[in-house]
């Protein structure tokens, strides 16, 4: 949370400090040179809040640095469990929460001068934890033989720490590619500008990971793939993993304003 409050409090002040940026008039033929000017923007899409510094290094390439983040909401849900597994309560109370905050690079070409069309080429880095998951209510019915009883899923059991708590977490890549297009200079001609862009991240295949128990009493993290489930797991997790695996590629669409500070 405070994370987000200190990005909240720089994004007001940066808001700020274009709008105070002084009126002078920009002659829109102006050359750009390597590093000459200096700009600033906010963005908000698909990628969540964003802020960033760009810099031209000629009228047909610039460059782009800056972090992005999604408030970290929390997503509640009641699960069945099996009333014949023994070993984990009839229903359990989950907990999902976004855990998306990165870093981008970000190149931007203008293959015509006269032009704010533009090819985006980079990446986002950030954590490879996409979403975190635990329960809010009771998992297994004998909390003392935490790491022994658990929820089975193919040939793994999924157990808690001696709190009680499932330690699971959706995972991409750490870094993740980025190729896109859209509409606007990074550095503005003008004092203030608004741009647009549309790509994609790369991020690898998505897996659901959990703390699991093998059959000699050891805990390790596991990723599960959709090979590893079976018919004695339930449909509706099974169809999950699968669609989770497919989605290779996010959809980056965001709107940004910009300001030129020198």
């Amino acid at each position: 949370m405070k994370r987000i409050d200190f990005l909240t409090t720089g994004l007001l002040a940066l808001a700020l400090t274009l709008l105070a940026l002084p009126a002078k008039a920009q002659n829109s033929d102006d050359e750009y040179g390597i590093f000459d000017h200096l700009g600033a923007g906010i963005s908000l899409g698909t990628d969540g809040i964003g802020i960033d510094v760009a810099a031209p290094i000629t009228d047909m390439f610039a460059v782009r640095a800056g972090v992005s983040f999604l408030p970290k909401i929390k997503i509640k849900k009641n699960i069945k469990i099996d009333d014949n597994n023994p070993t984990v309560a009839d229903n359990v109370d989950l907990q999902g929460k976004l855990n998306v905050f990165n870093g981008k690079l970000l190149a931007d070409f203008y293959p015509f001068k006269s032009s704010s069309f533009h090819l985006t080429a980079g990446a986002f880095i950030g954590s490879d934890k996409l979403a975190t998951i635990t329960n809010t209510s009771m998992f297994i019915k004998d909390p003392s033989k935490y790491g022994k009883l658990g929820l089975k899923m193919g040939d793994y059991r999924i157990t808690t720490d001696k709190q009680g708590k499932i330690d699971a977490d959706v995972k991409v890549n750490s870094f993740k590619p980025y190729l896109g297009f859209g509409f606007g200079r990074a550095v503005p001609k003008n004092r203030i500008s608004v741009s647009c862009d549309f790509g994609v991240q790369f991020w690898g295949k998505p897996a659901l990971g959990a703390i699991t128990t093998d059959d000699w009493g050891d805990q390790h993290y596991h990723k599960f793939k959709s090979s590893d489930l079976d018919d004695r797991d339930d449909d509706d997790l099974r169809d999950a993993v699968d669609i989770l695996e497919k989605i290779v590629v996010y959809p980056v669409l965001n709107i940004r304003l910009s300001g030129r500070i020198f």
